[in-house]
């Protein structure tokens, strides 16, 4: 008979195995930030974004963002548009170049992370794949708030 795993234990166990796999994997384009990127990846996920929402999802305070707008506009990354529905603010998009940059840093990711997973045996890895449906959940909720 199986018992219900502690929550607070998992939670310790994840908490420690995603700091190891986020700190190999962070994003290594140029002199971009790990927050860069994560800015670029947001707006790609989400389609344009006003700044304050934008500084809301990531977790930073308005002038971070403000300077962090500026960089990746000044890299042709990001481009400003008037909002439809507000003369007065503006929506973020992507530029082509910066959505090829999500693109390139994902692949690189990916490539990482199929490089760490690459000694599993068959059981190891069907059982990473089981649990890639509730990190994925637990991922959007971590996002969503």
């Amino acid at each position: 008979m199986s018992t219900t795993p502690d929550p607070t234990a998992v939670a310790a166990r994840l908490a420690v195995v995603v700091g190891r796999i986020a700190r190999r994997i962070r994003p290594t384009h140029g002199d971009l930030s790990a927050g860069h990127f994560s800015t670029l990846a947001t707006i790609e996920r989400l389609g344009p974004q006003r700044p304050s929402d934008l500084a809301r999802v990531e977790r930073v305070g308005a002038p971070a963002m403000t300077r962090m707008v500026a960089l990746l506009e000044s890299r042709g990354l990001l481009e400003r548009s008037p909002a439809p529905d507000d003369a007065r603010s503006v929506l973020l998009h992507l530029t082509d170049a910066g959505l090829e940059v999500v693109e390139e840093v994902r692949t690189e990711r990916a490539g990482i992370v199929a490089e760490l997973i690459a000694g599993l045996d068959a059981d190891q890895l069907r059982a990473v794949t089981d649990a890639l449906d509730p990190l994925e959940q637990v991922a959007r909720t971590a996002t969503q708030r």
